[in-house]
C-alpha cells in the first residue's frame, strides 16, 4: 500500500512483498538478510549508503514487554518512506502505521503536503507517545510495593516481585536504547536527504527516548532501594526476635540461679527445713521477674 507525498512516496508491505522486489526496489541484497537476523535481543541496525538509509527495530509493548516482540523495516530515500512488516502477530505496527497515515489525512491537510521523513518521525514518535505516563504508574506501583513491604510482615513473595519489576526495566532499558542509536542515525543525516528542520524533529526525538531511558535508569535505582529496604525489615524483624529470645533468656537467668542455689542441698541450709520455704522461692522468684519487668519498661527494651 502507496501513498502519494510532496516529495515522494510512503508506502507498507509484508516482508514476503520485499523479497520479491527488493530488486525492483534497488535495495541491496543485505539489507534483507538483516531483516532476519537474531530474533532475541533488541537490534539497531542501520545501513546508509549513498542515498539509502536502512534500519530494522524490534518492538515491545510495554504492558507485555516479554511477549512477542513486533519487528519493522524502514526504507528510507529522499523520495521513498518504506516500512516493511517483517514480524506482526497482534498487528501493532500495521494499526501505528494507519494511525499516522490518518493523522496526517484529518489534522496535517493531507499527506501531499509532508515529505517521507516526517512520515517516518511521527511513526517514532507515536511509538513513545505514552511512555512517559506508563513510566509513571510503574513508579507508582513499586512505591506501592514500598509500603506493603514496611507495613506488612516480611514475605518472600515481595522479593520475587521486585526482582521481576527488576527484569522488566532492563528488558525495557535495552529497548531504549535501540531508539535512541535509530534516533542518532538519522539525526547525524550522514548523506544529506533531510532538510534541517526535520533533522530538528529527530534530535527532539532522540531527547525524548534519552529522558525516558534515564526515567527507566532512575527506577532501577528505586528497585535496589526496594531491595535494601526488604533487606533492612528482613534485619529489624530478625533484631527483634533475637531481643525477644535475650529478655526472656535474662527473665529465668535469676531464677536459674535460684533453683541452682536451693538445689545444692547443704544439710545447713536453713530454708530447706522451714515451713514456708517453699512459698517463699514462689513468692521471690515473682518478685524477681516483676524486678526484671519493670527495669526493661524503664529502659525501653519492652
Amino acid at each position: 500500500m502507496f501513498y502519494e507525498l510532496k516529495r515522494g512516496r510512503v508506502g507498507f508491505i509484508t516482508f514476503q512483498e520485499l523479497q520479491d522486489d527488493y530488486v525492483m526496489y534497488g535495495f541491496p541484497e543485505q539489507t534483507v538478510q538483516e531483516c532476519q537476523g537474531n530474533p532475541y535481543n533488541f537490534r539497531s541496525n542501520t545501513y546508509v549508503v549513498a542515498d539509502l538509509m536502512f534500519m530494522v527495530l524490534d518492538l515491545i509493548d510495554l504492558l507485555n514487554p516479554f511477549g512477542e516482540k513486533a519487528r519493522v523495516a524502514f526504507y528510507i530515500r529522499s523520495d521513498l518512506c518504506l516500512a516493511v512488516t517483517i514480524r506482526d502477530e497482534n498487528g501493532n505496527v500495521q494499526k501505528l502505521f494507519d494511525r499516522v497515515i490518518k493523522r496526517y489525512e484529518t489534522e496535517c491537510k493531507g499527506l501531499k503536503q509532508t515529505e517521507p521523513e516526517k512520515v517516518l518521525y511521527h511513526f517514532l514518535d507515536f511509538l513513545i507517545l505514552d511512555d512517559t505516563k506508563f513510566l509513571e504508574n510503574m513508579e507508582l506501583n513499586m512505591s506501592v510495593l514500598e509500603t506493603r513491604i514496611l507495613k506488612e510482615s516480611i514475605n518472600p513473595v515481595f522479593i520475587n516481585e521486585i526482582l521481576a519489576v527488576k527484569k522488566e526495566l532492563m528488558y525495557i532499558r535495552n529497548y531504549y536504547e535501540q531508539l535512541i542509536d535509530v534516533g542518532e542515525v538519522l539525526r547525524d543525516n550522514e548523506n544529506q536527504m533531510f532538510s534541517e528542520e526535520n533533522v530538528k524533529r529527530f534530535v527532539f526525538f532522540t531527547d525524548r527516548a534519552n529522558r525516558l531511558k534515564e526515567n527507566v535508569r532512575h527506577l532501577e535505582e528505586y528497585t535496589v532501594q526496594l531491595q535494601e529496604t526488604h533487606d533492612a525489615m528482613l534485619d529489624y524483624n530478625l533484631n527483634n526476635i533475637m531481643k525477644l529470645l535475650t529478655v526472656i533468656t535474662t527473665f529465668f537467668l535469676p531464677l536459674t540461679l535460684i533453683v541452682g542455689w536451693y538445689g545444692m542441698n547443704f544439710s545447713n541450709m536453713p530454708e530447706l527445713t522451714w515451713k514456708y520455704g517453699y512459698p517463699g522461692v514462689i513468692l521471690f522468684s515473682v518478685l524477681v521477674i516483676v524486678f526484671c519487668i519493670v527495669t526493661f519498661k524503664k529502659h525501653g527494651l519492652l
